[in-house]
């Protein structure tokens, strides 16, 4: 066969990312070591992709990482740079309500480039196989809601067996909706960011810069569920769940 002529197989994708994870599985690796795992979605993306378009179509999809010239709008750098910093300044104002000691908040300024420079490229391993590869040809199909709930619902497994490892079921469970619930989020943002798989890894950095180091309170998981949840309902509402890109008042 051509391999022009090949169409996408998210379905495949995602069997071969879990394939792949299997060593880190095996080793109990838990964070921070099982940052190795963000080369797997990439991985398994260039391979299909090779298989599929051949080399050329290995240089799109990396290429893809960097399009920030396909966002028309920049307005959208807001939701993609802003939303998570917000869950998080909520989650913080919760758990100071609910009594829960902060020992002292920190933001090491001085690292906060490095951070973003490493979350950054550790976003580019993830979302060039979710976005870049996976996303399109579920949306095409079944739209984007339902899309997004499926690479939400895969992307929370893939990550399960860390998550198990080094946490208490409550934290697992509330990780695992907020998983799912960000990728809806993420979807309307691709969506309407002219398909831009650079606005999914900054996106991307930015919720591992809120979450990751750690500044001096507790990430509460459950919380953040239950915030990303109105938000996401807002999203469906307003934009619609085929697209989550057709504004209802425009």
């Amino acid at each position: 066969m051509n391999p022009a002529a090949r169409m996408p197989s998210p379905w495949i994708y995602f069997l071969l990312v879990f394939l792949l994870t299997i060593p880190e599985y095996a080793a109990g690796l838990v964070a921070p070591y099982s940052i190795v795992m963000v080369a797997n979605p990439f991985i398994a993306a260039s391979i299909l992709t090779y298989r599929e378009k051949g080399s050329d179509g290995v240089k799109q999809l990396v290429t893809r990482s960097f399009d920030s010239s396909r966002i028309p709008r920049k307005i959208w750098y807001l939701p993609i740079l802003l939303l998570m910093p917000a869950v998080m300044i909520l989650n913080l104002a919760w758990t100071s309500l609910e009594g829960d000691p902060t020992p002292g908040l920190y933001f090491p300024l001085w690292m906060l480039p490095a951070y973003f420079v490493v979350f950054f490229f550790v976003a580019i391993g993830e979302e060039t196989g979710w976005s870049g590869y996976a996303i399109d040809p579920l949306q095409d199909r079944w739209g984007a809601l339902s899309a997004s709930l499926v690479i939400g619902t895969v992307w929370a497994l893939w990550h399960i067996v860390p998550y198990v490892l080094a946490n208490a079921p409550l934290w697992v469970a509330g990780q695992c909706a907020t998983t799912v619930l960000l990728r809806v989020l993420m979807a309307w943002i691709y969506n309407n960011t002219a398909r831009s798989v650079f606005g999914m890894v900054l996106f991307h950095a930015m919720i591992n810069m809120v979450t990751i180091p750690d500044f001096g309170f507790l990430y509460d998981p459950v919380f953040a569920s239950v915030i990303l949840a109105g938000m996401a309902a807002l999203v469906v509402f307003l934009w619609g769940e085929r697209t989550l890109a057709l504004y209802r008042y425009a």
